[in-house]
C-alpha cells in the first residue's frame, strides 16, 4: 500500500487543505457491510484508555489503496492503522487506532 497521506494527492483540498467535497467523497468511497472496532487512542479528547467504538468501513477505488479502510465519524474521514493496536483497559481487548485524514465537506446546494 501507498503511504496514506499521500492520497490527498488525488483531490483539489479545501479549506486550508484539509477537507475534500461530499462529491469527491462519495465518487471515490463505498461503504461496505463491514464493521471495525476501532480507538482514537485520546485525540478524540475522551477516549484517553483505548475506549473503543464501532463504525462501518469505507474503501476506496484510488489504486494501492484497495486494501485500506477507512471510517467516517463526524465529517471526519480517518484511516484504520493497522500497525497499530491500543488496549482497552476497560475490557483488556486491543483494537486498532483510527487516524484523523481529511474533513468531508457538506453537499453544495
Amino acid at each position: 500500500m501507498k503511504s496514506i497521506y499521500k492520497i490527498g494527492n488525488y483531490f483539489k483540498l479545501r479549506e486550508f487543505n484539509t477537507a475534500i467535497t461530499r462529491a469527491d467523497f462519495e465518487a471515490h468511497f463505498t461503504k461496505t457491510a463491514e464493521s471495525v472496532r476501532f480507538t482514537f487512542n485520546g485525540w478524540d479528547g475522551k477516549s484517553y484508555d483505548g475506549e473503543s467504538r464501532s463504525a462501518k468501513v469505507y474503501r476506496t477505488n484510488f489504486p494501492g489503496y484497495e486494501d485500506a479502510r477507512f471510517v467516517k465519524i463526524g465529517k471526519a474521514l480517518c484511516y484504520i492503522d493497522e500497525d497499530s493496536s491500543v488496549l482497552e483497559k476497560a475490557t483488556g481487548e486491543y483494537h486498532k487506532e483510527a487516524e484523523w485524514l481529511v474533513d468531508v465537506l457538506r453537499a453544495e446546494n
